[in-house]
């Protein structure tokens, strides 16, 4: 194993452009899920034309203005979510459980004198956007390539000095790959064979094993104004304050080799990422009452203007017959802005003989307008391949409702179009039931959410590897109680 005896190896993290912000990163802060209440869960989150649902004022605020009585609201929610892996002729499927707090809001009523506009609405409070728990595991073997050939083209033709400080120069001290003459000994001077050359130390096949500790989520701070004018127009606007918190633990690992030299006997590559990010966005929305029983509605969404941080590190381990070798990168912080797409949301619903209640939302969101920019990086690069990649998305919400009073039934579909332009495949799909019960001071309602999709995950760089197929099926529970005064 090499020994940095003759030069002092130092890493200033001003000199690397480490970026893990990227096209995914976009996409992951971009898309939303039908979370929230437990009525709107149940109904698919359909509720753009329907309003008096505290998760409706992240979806078209007009809703607040339906609202009679001062409300609180609280929903915890429980997720199971199972990811399966499918890496050549090996699946494995791996399960990951959390707790959330799906809503949490005050709206207060204000009834006025005025026969036309009869109240002023204000809300205030917390809603779940997306959920990030998962665990990814692939395990399979390969005779084509190794992660070591992706440290191995990011080496060549860059000096040791120079290697990258998450990656190549990692896997250089760790023999992992070498320079390409070897020959001196290796307690001489390193530098003296420095031309820029590399070899790998690891061929044939081998195992590979790939974990992935996804954890986080999204949720948004509401303050919402509303109100209605001649209980036919209901207008209301929403300023969003959305957070993200999100962690990754991605560790790769190889072994089982037919073939390797130096008496390389596996290694494990451990990338560790966590984000911390606030956002703010403007939501503006108007439902119309057609009818005693048919309701029209609109929201538009803005842009969210995201400030993330994220923080950056790996370890890289090789183990050896009676030995191992361990590398520390640095800790890499960067912070970086995200401008996700606007939405505009068109909705309507209607009334069967006062017991069946039916609503349909059509969401609009061209992911392709995402766009990722810092102070000292351009992301051009990143830029057009968000431009390239994504589409517009078109997603629609079903719901369905029976009042048995005092219980009530739900049910809902929803279905989000894939993001990717040349690629429907990556579609999801949320099947949800729910049950509920109003006693009029207060109410109880419960909530399942089946949601199911695909997706791929590309272990290192697609020059070397084809992505690994997954199948993500997430089983959410959701309880919420409410006050009504």
């Amino acid at each position: 194993m090499k020994k940095k005896i003759l030069a002092i190896f130092t890493i200033s993290l001003s000199a690397f452009t480490i970026l893990a912000q990227n096209e995914i990163d976009a996409l992951r802060y971009s898309t939303q899920d039908n979370l929230g209440t437990a009525r709107f869960s149940a109904m698919g989150g359909a509720f753009g034309s329907l309003g008096a649902d505290f998760s409706s004022l992240s979806n078209n605020p007009a809703g607040i203005g339906m609202y009679q009585f001062t409300e609180f609201t609280f929903t915890p929610s429980f997720n199971f979510n199972e990811t399966t892996s499918y890496f050549g002729a090996n699946k494995h499927s791996k399960f990951k459980t959390g707790l959330d707090i799906g809503n949490l809001g005050l709206v207060l009523s204000t009834s006025k004198k005025d026969n036309d506009w009869k109240r002023i609405n204000i809300g205030l409070g917390w809603n779940q956007l997306a959920n990030y728990d998962q665990y990814i595991y692939i395990d399979g073997y390969n005779n084509k390539s190794s992660i070591a050939d992706n440290f191995l083209s990011e080496a060549q033709g860059n000096k040791i000095d120079d290697l990258n400080a998450f990656h190549a120069s990692p896997a250089f001290w760790t023999d992992i790959i070498d320079v390409s003459d070897n020959s001196i000994d290796s307690t001489a001077n390193w530098y003296a064979q420095d031309t820029g050359s590399y070899i790998s130390h690891v061929y044939g096949n081998k195992r590979q094993i790939r974990k992935i500790t996804n954890s986080g989520g999204m949720h948004e701070f509401v303050f919402s104004v509303g109100t209605s004018f001649q209980e036919r127009l209901y207008l209301g606007a929403t300023l969003g304050i959305p957070t993200i918190n999100f962690y990754q633990k991605s560790t790769h690992s190889e072994s089982e080799f037919s073939d390797s030299i130096t008496g390389l006997n596996s290694f494990d590559y451990a990338e560790e990422l966590s984000v911390y990010g606030s956002g703010i966005n403007i939501k503006l929305g108007a439902i119309y009452r057609v009818s005693d029983n048919i309701k029209i509605g609109g929201a538009l969404h803005s842009p969210t203007f995201f400030s993330i941080e994220e923080e950056y590190n790996t370890t890289t381990t090789a183990y050896f017959e009676n030995d191992k070798s361990t590398e520390y990168s640095p800790y890499n912080y960067f912070d970086y802005n995200l401008i996700t797409p606007y939405k505009v949301i068109i909705s309507a619903s209607t009334v069967i003989t006062q017991i069946i209640l039916l609503t349909a939302d059509y969401e609009m969101i061209d992911y392709s307008l995402a766009n990722l920019y810092a102070d000292g990086y351009s992301f051009n690069d990143e830029n057009n391949t968000i431009t390239d990649l994504y589409s517009k998305g078109e997603n629609i919400r079903l719901g369905g409702e029976i009042k048995l009073n005092p219980f009530s039934l739900r049910t809902g579909y929803s279905l989000n179009s894939s993001p990717y332009k040349n690629n429907s495949d990556f579609s999801s799909e949320k099947y949800t039931f729910g049950i509920g019960i109003n006693s009029g001071s207060y109410y109880f309602d419960a909530a399942y959410v089946l949601s199911q999709s695909k997706e791929e995950y590309l272990m290192y760089n697609e020059v070397f590897i084809d992505p690994i197929a997954l199948a993500n099926t997430n089983h959410s529970l959701l309880f919420t109680i409410g006050f009504r005064y």
